[in-house]
Parts: C-alpha cells; structure tokens; sequence
C-alpha cells in the first residue's frame, strides 16, 4: 500500500505529469517524440515532490480509465501535461477526432477523469 504525499488529486495529477515527463527509470510510454524530447529537457530542472511510487500508482490509474474512457483519460493527460490549459486540450482532441471538442466539454471530462482517479486512489490508498 503506497501512502500519498497529498490528498490533493489535483496537485498529485500535476506532479505525476511532471515525474512522467522527467523520466525515471522505468519506461511509461509517453515520451517516444521529438517534441517530447525537448519538453523533458526544459523540465528537468524543475522539483518532483512525489515518489516513484506514488508516480507508479498514478501511471497505473490513468492507464485503466485509458481502457474505461479513452477521451477522458486523453484530456487528463493532455490537460495535466500541458499545465493545466483547457483551451489546448479543446484543440488536441478535436485534431483527434471527427467531431470539435469544446473547451465546456474538456472542463467535463478533466474533472470527471480527476474525480475518478481520486475515487481509485481512495480505494487503492484507504480501503
């Protein structure tokens, strides 16, 4: 059982973007591009206040809503790993798909897609 740092799901959300985009040394798939290459470089100065485990934890959460709801899972990852812009989020899943996504919709599902990764972290975490 991994004992979390914060019961903030929004700060962990956001840490975890960051421990994600940092790298450890155990692969999470999302920094196979280019671009993403250059991200890393820009953030490693910055200070990752979880841990490797907490990190893990998080990674495995957002990869199981990746198999419940693949749009929720992709605006969260879209919305924490840019910091937090919505309007962003709008125009990556519209790009993704055949229909626009608005910025209301993106507020849905980042706070659906929060709310229940803070539901299995209470599970994981307290049950």
């Amino acid at each position: 059982m991994v004992q979390l740092s914060s019961k903030n799901t929004d700060w962990l959300l956001s840490q975890w973007a960051l421990w994600s985009r940092t790298g450890s040394s155990k692969p999470k798939g999302y920094g196979e591009g280019v671009m993403f290459n250059d991200v890393a470089r820009l953030t490693k100065s910055k200070a990752i206040l979880i841990t490797d485990d907490e990190g893990l934890l998080i990674d495995k959460i957002v990869a199981q809503l990746k198999i419940r709801d693949r749009e929720m899972a992709m605006a969260i990852i879209i919305y924490y790993f840019s910091g937090g812009n919505a309007s962003h989020v709008a125009r990556v899943l519209s790009d993704r798909s055949e229909e626009v996504v608005n910025r209301k919709r993106v507020d849905v599902l980042v706070k659906s897609g929060t709310a229940w990764v803070d539901a299995c972290l209470f599970m994981e975490c307290e049950g």
